[in-house]
């Protein structure tokens, strides 16, 4: 396997992560560059946001989002997360999402919430304590249950943070 640095992205990351789901799949949205730029504001959005990317060998593998909030009385909201097939179930978009957790403990954004899209996504986001708030989205009441799970023996899985 491959080994996959993660990072913070800037704006000039975005258009390779616009393109990297395959036609028919979710996420790539052209609305990315605005988002970082904080010139796109989803409902009840508040400036403060991030992406994170995954790469691998220098390619984009997956990326994540989120952003301070005052949606469904919560302070922050992942608002995109997407891995490239190849790369799903190594680890990837847990990692993303322990980065994401990190970073709104940072905010001091603790209650945080997601729009899931799909059942698809909701086994993935109860594995990290979400649970569901409406047929639509799902909410940690404390997304330190995230950043707790990264710290219970994750060694040895080819994975940077830089």
């Amino acid at each position: 396997m491959t080994s996959v640095e993660y990072r913070r992205a800037v704006l000039s990351d975005v258009p390779r992560l616009i393109g990297l789901p395959k036609p028919g799949e979710a996420g790539g949205d052209a609305r990315m560059a605005l988002y970082l730029a904080g010139e796109h504001h989803p409902q009840h959005a508040l400036s403060s946001r991030a992406i994170w990317l995954a790469e691998a060998g220098h390619e984009p593998v997956g990326y994540i989002a989120g952003h301070l909030t005052r949606r469904f009385g919560c302070a922050g909201e992942l608002q995109w997360i997407y891995v490239v097939p190849d790369e799903r179930r190594r680890g990837v978009a847990s990692r993303l999402l322990e980065l994401l957790a990190a970073w709104f403990l940072e905010q001091d954004a603790h209650r945080v919430c997601v729009d899931i899209g799909d059942d698809a996504a909701r086994p993935f986001y109860r594995r990290y304590g979400a649970t569901d708030l409406n047929p639509h989205w799902m909410i940690w009441q404390d997304i330190a249950v995230v950043a707790n799970s990264a710290n219970r023996g994750r060694s040895g899985d080819g994975l940077r943070v830089n």
